[in-house]
């Protein structure tokens, strides 16, 4: 029965998302980014193109690209004080397309609040 139960944990444990979470690079989404697509990922890189705009509903966001190799896309709503070619680490849903209050996002990770 114990063995049983510790199996049954270690199968649990090893399926939980929060175990042992591999960080991605930008070069690995470039290259499949339809494996992606829906996933929380974890994502290093370097800041390029570094852009803080404003939704006409005057919403703050912060728009840059983390790059390897390759680059990928990443938005933030709200501020942030990163700063370009800074290497950072974000967390965060990566999107093929996605429906931000009317406004298409392609291709990008929007990075979870807390993440930057």
């Amino acid at each position: 029965m114990t063995k049983r139960f510790a199996l049954l944990f270690l199968l649990v444990l090893a399926s939980c998302p929060l175990a042992a979470r591999a960080t991605t690079t930008p070069d690995q989404i470039a290259s499949a980014p339809r494996s992606y697509n829906g996933q929380h990922v974890e994502v290093s890189g370097r800041v390029t193109r570094l852009r803080v705009q404003r939704l006409p509903n005057g919403t703050t966001y912060v728009r840059f690209f983390l790059c390897a190799t390759r680059c990928v896309r990443a938005m933030f709503f709200g501020a942030s004080a990163i700063t370009e070619g800074q290497t950072i680490t974000v967390h965060g849903t990566y999107y093929g397309l996605k429906d931000k209050s009317g406004y298409p996002v392609y291709h990008a990770i929007e990075v979870d609040a807390g993440s930057l």
